[in-house]
């Protein structure tokens, strides 16, 4: 007899097959207030910011394409000056609201008023368990001290706060501090050890990779908790809503179809309305066929590969081939398989 399947799955399976894109992110401005490490901005200041009018109007371009969800990022985007207008004017359209900081910039006030939008989450960046490590990691004084004033200040008004801590080689050694950081704010924490290039290609951020010692740890623990990545590909599915069902606007405008996919934009919300861009894109039809690509690639290959989360904009990033996983990327796969089996 056939699953039913659930509502959140049928919905996805309609979006995939629409094209509709149920998740935008809307990084408002490459300023930040910290310089951290690893960094995948090239920048850190606005050559050409989109007006804050524009922002609300792809807002009401989203509600047309029929997205659900909306992500404000950045940099950081607590230091764009219109911030609240922008995350209000997400709010106002009902759209699901999650919120990516670093925390640092949070007052009193400022929780107070995030707190009135009932966001889903606010997700803000853990470097480490000590000041020491945080601090080497953001370049930035005081950053770990501010970024929990921020925590404590949003759980104070019953902000849904989720911490997020990318493993590098620099935190790898307080991964447990990390967690008892969260536990003690009863507050999950997700822990990634995938670090990018630069959004204009330099590597220089791959150099903190954590050491595949430590990956191991980091997928026992998920194992552990129950939480190791997991995909079932079969042939003639896709491998994520790249082109679909996902895409991202950077603060001048450019379109892309995620986060991580920067090899062309669609186009740019300032010369023509988003929609059009949506539709007519040539390199968004060329990247969702890469997406289903790349599930038959890896269903095909089958073992570690076939079950783990791959994501063809880093693959393009690392390779220069879309469709071929690096070798950073197999070690994680086979780390998370060893993990799986562990925990069986």
């Amino acid at each position: 007899m056939a699953l039913a399947w659930s509502p959140s799955a049928r919905l996805k399976q309609v979006a995939l097959e629409r094209a509709q894109p149920l998740a935008a992110n809307l990084e408002l401005t490459y300023r930040c207030n910290w310089r951290c490490v690893f960094c995948y901005n090239p920048r850190h200041n606005d050559l050409r910011g989109l007006p804050t009018e524009r922002w609300l109007g792809v807002l009401d371009e989203l509600r047309e394409l029929g997205t659900l969800y909306v992500g404000l990022t950045g940099g950081e985007p607590l230091t764009h000056p219109e911030f609240l207008t922008i995350a209000r004017g997400v709010r106002e359209r009902a759209f699901a609201l999650r919120i990516l900081t670093n925390g640092a910039l949070v007052t009193d006030a400022l929780a107070e008023s995030i707190a009135q939008l009932m966001p889903m989450a606010v997700e803000l960046s853990l470097h480490g368990s000590s000041a020491l490590t945080h601090d080497r990691t953001t370049a930035t004084p005081g950053s770990f001290d501010a970024m929990l004033r921020g925590v404590e200040r949003l759980l104070r008004v019953k902000v849904a706060v989720v911490l997020k801590a990318p493993l590098t080689r620099l935190n790898e050694d307080e991964m447990e501090g990390m967690q008892r950081i969260a536990s003690e704010r009863g507050v999950p924490l997700r822990l990634d050890s995938a670090l990018t290039p630069r959004d204009d290609g330099d590597p220089g951020p791959l150099a903190y990779r954590a050491s595949p010692a430590a990956v191991e740890r980091m997928f026992r623990a998920l194992g552990e908790q129950g939480q190791i990545p997991f995909e079932e590909r079969v042939l003639g599915g896709t491998n994520c809503g790249l082109g679909r069902t996902t895409l991202a606007i950077d603060p001048e405008g450019n379109v892309f179809p995620c986060m991580q996919w920067r090899r062309a934009p669609l186009g740019n919300v300032r010369d023509a309305p988003l929609g059009t861009i949506w539709r007519e894109s040539e390199e968004r039809l060329s990247a969702a066929a890469t997406a289903r690509a790349a599930s038959d690639r890896l269903a095909e290959a089958g073992g570690a590969l076939a079950a783990f989360p791959f994501c063809p904009a880093l693959a393009q990033q690392h390779t220069g081939d879309p469709l071929r996983p690096d070798a950073n990327h197999v070690e994680q796969a086979e780390a998370a398989a060893r993990a799986r089996l562990a925990s069986a």
